[in-house]
């Protein structure tokens, strides 16, 4: 095996034998349908608050920014996308949390060495936080 990554090293550029499987064109698409998905202010305000919730958590030095939320809201709308919806949900927001904002936490040490991570805080923030409620047609 450490023989075929050595062999393989010379090779200055390995992804030129790869043959692309979608167009530029077609990415381009793509990035123009989720640019049309539509997000309520109820799913962005909830999109805050939990960033905020994050900054004010007891086991954190640094929580999600303003930046992190404004990362979230655009993978929740790829993410709306691909499941064939023209909207967010806020649902969206809680399947996506943990995948999108780990790697924004820095934990206190002291909450790091009693066993909390990114992942703790993040469950803790979306219990914390009551989403949106959909609105009632009547």
């Amino acid at each position: 095996m450490a023989e075929r990554i050595l062999a393989g090293s010379a090779d200055r550029n390995p992804s030129a034998h790869l043959q692309a499987i979608i167009t530029t064109g077609a990415v381009a698409d793509m990035a123009d349908l989720a640019a049309t998905v539509h997000v309520e202010t109820a799913v962005l305000r909830y999109a805050a608050q939990l960033s905020e919730a994050t900054r004010n958590d007891e086991s954190t030095r640094v929580g999600v920014s303003v930046r992190g939320s404004l990362s979230m809201v655009r993978m929740a709308k790829v993410w709306a996308a691909g499941q064939g919806r023209h909207y967010v949900i806020p649902e969206d927001i809680k399947t996506l949390a943990g995948a999108v904002w780990t790697h924004r936490l820095v934990l206190d040490p002291e909450a790091e060495f009693s066993g909390v991570t990114a992942d703790t805080v993040i469950a803790r923030v979306l219990d914390g936080v009551a989403a949106p409620q959909a609105r009632s047609v009547a």
